[in-house]
């Protein structure tokens, strides 16, 4: 599977607000900052998610974006399926390989939806400590 820029920058946005998720709302550019990523891009990505009920925008001198609902509650499906449309609609018209593709999507479709935020996130934080160097 081959995510987009747009996708891949996403969850690395959606980390970065899991991780800070205690702290309230969070400005795009110390989230840019922190992943090494564009804020105008991530500026481009926020309406999408926030359409779609998983970002919460404020205004104002403490504003930002934090998560609608908490990490655990976010799976990797609901983040990735915004953006890209990553299960199969062609068929090749052959029976054999067409059964095998769905098969194929459906576990693929299990996995991202069991596949949380909070998991992500203490990922993230784990290779954090082995980058550690002296």
């Amino acid at each position: 599977m081959k995510l987009s820029s747009k996708t891949t920058t996403a969850i690395k946005m959606f980390i970065d607000l899991g991780e800070h998720y205690e702290e309230g709302f969070i400005a795009l550019s110390d989230v840019a900052l922190r992943k090494g990523v564009s804020k105008k891009f991530l500026e481009q990505i926020v309406p999408l998610y926030k359409n779609n009920g998983l970002l919460i925008g404020s205004r104002g001198n403490k504003g930002g974006y934090r998560l609608a609902k908490e990490p655990y509650q976010i799976s990797l499906k609901d983040i990735i399926s915004v953006s890209e449309s990553i299960f199969t609609k062609e068929t090749t018209g052959y029976a054999p390989i067409d059964t095998i593709f769905v098969k194929i999507d459906k576990e693929l479709e299990k996995y991202l939806a069991k596949t949380t935020l909070n998991l992500l996130v203490e990922s993230a934080k784990e290779s954090y400590s082995n980058d550690y160097c002296i």
